[in-house]
């Protein structure tokens, strides 16, 4: 019994071009994602916070201070709001385009309001912002909305909970 050889060789596999379209299709998805910077002093609350998102599909960047938030979005330094209009971020700086902050209300140092109001008076203030708290303080509530915030959530998040913000993410949106 003779074996029949293959005459065809294996190369190296070139991508089709379907598949090349699959990969770009992928990669602008990727792009199209929300992007939600979530800061909170908590590691713990952080990593919850950090695995609702992921689940629903966002892209996260964690923090874990307002003043790191503050640095991330290039605002640390800036210390009176005209400044910042002559370096207009537009929802983007380094290169990291920003949907949706979400921000514990009590953190050392910057806390959550402090951060929204130097969000709010910044070149960052159509972005939403979502203050978080263990606390259902019904005046801290209504100062934080009435401070520009969007939403207030009390801890722990659950997953229905991420679905009060898909609406203030579509309006984040630039409008073409």
């Amino acid at each position: 019994m003779e074996l029949m050889k293959s005459e065809n060789i294996v190369q190296d596999r070139q991508p089709q071009p379907q598949e090349e379209e699959e990969i770009m299709q992928q990669e602008e998805e990727e792009e199209q994602r929300f992007h939600v910077l979530a800061v909170d002093d908590s590691v713990i609350d952080r990593k919850l916070l950090e695995k609702l998102l992921k689940a629903s599909s966002y892209q996260v960047t964690c923090v874990e201070s307002g003043e790191k938030a503050l640095e991330y979005l290039g605002l640390l330094h800036h210390s009176s709001p005209a400044s910042s209009s002559s370096q207009h971020h537009h929802q983007e700086t380094q290169g990291h385009k920003v949907n949706l902050i979400m921000t514990d209300f009590s953190m050392p140092g910057t806390s959550g309001y402090d951060l929204l109001k130097r969000i709010k008076g910044s070149s960052w203030k159509d972005v939403p912002v979502v203050v978080m708290s263990s606390e259902n303080v019904p005046s801290r509530i209504s100062m934080c909305l009435e401070g520009g915030a969007e939403e207030f959530m009390l801890k722990p998040l659950q997953l229905s909970d991420l679905h009060k913000i898909q609406a203030h993410l579509l309006k984040s949106l630039p409008h073409s």
